[in-house]
C-alpha cells in the first residue's frame, strides 16, 4: 500500500524533541489503512520519535483528513504496539527502553535458533517465499534509501521463521515483541552508512540457515541478535538485529 504526499504541508507537528515536522497531505482516497500507513512510515523512519504526542486536530489538518479515519488509524497502530493510548491524555508514539530490548534479545538468542530448526523443512518448499520476498523487499527499501520500508521487511524476514516453525506459542511470542523491535530498529538502522549493509547481513544469515548446520546457525544468531541501548546511542559496532 502506498500513499501520495502533497508538496506543501498545511500544519506542523511537534515531536518529543521539539522539532517541527509535517507528514504532508494525503492526495488519494482516505481510509484508516492509508492514514495508518503514513503514520507508521513516519514512526519507523524516525520522523515521529518515541514519546511524541499524536494530537488529533493538528495531525488531521496536516494530513488533510477528517478525525474519524484518523482515530481508526491510531487504533490500528495501537493494536500493532506502535502507538500507546493513555486515557485523558491522548495517543503517543510508543517508547521502548533499553532494558526491554535487552530482555527480548536474550529470548531471541535462545528461541530463534529453535524456530529456525523447526522451520527448516518448510524453507525447502513453496513457503520459502516468505523469507526470500522479505529479503527482496529489504533490498528495494535499501536501494530507495527508505528506512521505514527496510525496517518493515527486516521485521518480516525474522517473523517468517516464527510463522513457518509450526509452533503457535513461538509465533505468539514474536508478535508480542514485534512492535518494540521495529521501534528499536528505527534507531539502530541509523548506524549503517548504507542500508544495503542490512540486506547483506540478512543474506549472510539466510545462506547459513540454508546450510542446515544448527551449531553454525546458533552461533550466527548469537552474533546477529543484539539489544539494549540502540547502537546509534551506544556507539556500538555495526551489527544488525
Amino acid at each position: 500500500m502506498s500513499e501520495s504526499i502533497a508538496e506543501e504541508p498545511v500544519f506542523a507537528l511537534t515531536n518529543s524533541a521539539d522539532e517541527m515536522v509535517s507528514l504532508g497531505r494525503l492526495t488519494q482516497r482516505t481510509t484508516p489503512g492509508t492514514v495508518a500507513h503514513v503514520i507508521r512510515k513516519a514512526i519507523l523512519a524516525g520522523q515521529l520519535k518515541p514519546g511524541s504526542q499524536l494530537r488529533e486536530i493538528p495531525l488531521a489538518a496536516d494530513l488533510g483528513v477528517s478525525r474519524a479515519p484518523l482515530r481508526e488509524a491510531l487504533g490500528l497502530l495501537a493494536e500493532e504496539g506502535l502507538v500507546e493510548r493513555i486515557p485523558y491524555k491522548g495517543a503517543f508514539v510508543t517508547e521502548v527502553n533499553s532494558e526491554t530490548i535487552a530482555e527480548i534479545a536474550s529470548l531471541r538468542k535462545r528461541l530463534e535458533p529453535y524456530a529456525i530448526e523447526l522451520a527448516l523443512p518448510r524453507l525447502k518448499g513453496s513457503s520459502r517465499i516468505k523469507v526470500t520476498r522479505a529479503l527482496e523487499d529489504m533490498a528495494i527499501g535499501a536501494d530507495n534509501n527508505d528506512p521505514a520500508a527496510t525496517i518493515e521487511a527486516h521485521t518480516a524476514f525474522h517473523r517468517a521463521f516464527y510463522e513457518l516453525c509450526g509452533h503457535k506459542l513461538l509465533r505468539e511470542l514474536w508478535l508480542s515483541w514485534e512492535a518494540k523491535l521495529q521501534l528499536f530498529f528505527s534507531a539502530d538502522h541509523r548506524v549503517f552508512a548504507d542500508l544495503n549493509d542490512v540486506v547483506a547481513a540478512h543474506q549472510r544469515l539466510l545462506d547459513i540457515i540454508d546450510s542446515g548446520d544448527m551449531e553454525v546457525i546458533t552461533d550466527e544468531i548469537q552474533r546477529h541478535v543484539h539489544g539494549g541501548v540502540p547502537a546509534a546511542e551506544a556507539g556500538a559496532a555495526k551489527q544488525d538485529a
